[in-house]
């Protein structure tokens, strides 16, 4: 596991590097390419902040089930701890494909950097060769993220008709009692 000063290190360095190539592409005059190699990697990294967002909401899910009341059937707040826990595993392994490219962006960009002696023509097979492989590896990204997504949607159907089951139980049993108790049944609302 990274730490905060490592993760700091890392940033730095990148905006190091970032920063010698965007000066490097103005001096060749590559105004526009210099804005979409910066337009893709602001892109994946906005990308990385949401999942990161996906994670730690899927945590705090993970979170409210395991205090689900205690009269609750094990197997359901199983099933349910288990769906999130799966979802949360293949949201980490789209983070970390989205870290692979950043990594590549920022290898390309220091690779550039070393050919500046070089001239432009230089300079754009390496900038190709590096973006060509990145596009490529957001083409999977995008495919990988249409199967979560998918899984999360059903995920949150199921937990949504298994809470309004697990609703209608609790009231079906209320009911049971308020008879008993010789009072009369109380009507269940569809509200969430």
């Amino acid at each position: 596991m990274e730490t905060v000063g490592q993760n700091t290190k890392q940033v730095m360095e990148e905006n190091d590097v970032l920063k010698q190539f965007m000066e490097l592409l103005n001096q060749q005059n590559m105004k526009e390419q210099s804005q979409d190699f910066m337009g893709i990697f602001w892109y994946v990294a906005g990308m990385q902040v949401q999942l990161s967002a996906m994670v730690d909401e899927l945590q705090g899910v993970r979170e409210q089930l395991s205090q689900m009341q205690e009269n609750q059937p094990k197997s359901v707040k199983e099933n349910l701890m288990d769906k999130a826990a799966h979802l949360q595993g293949k949201i980490t392994s789209l983070s970390e494909r989205l870290t692979a490219v950043r990594n590549r962006l920022v290898e390309t960009a220091a690779q550039v950097s070393a050919f500046k002696e070089k001239g432009k023509a230089e300079m754009c097979k390496v900038l190709q060769k590096g973006i060509s492989g990145v596009k490529s590896m957001l083409s999977d990204y995008r495919e990988r993220l249409v199967e979560v997504m998918t899984d999360f949607e059903k995920t949150a159907n199921q937990i949504d008709s298994i809470g309004d089951e697990l609703k209608q139980i609790g009231n079906s049993v209320s009911n049971v009692g308020r008879l008993l108790a010789g009072k009369g049944t109380k009507e269940v609302s569809d509200e969430k």
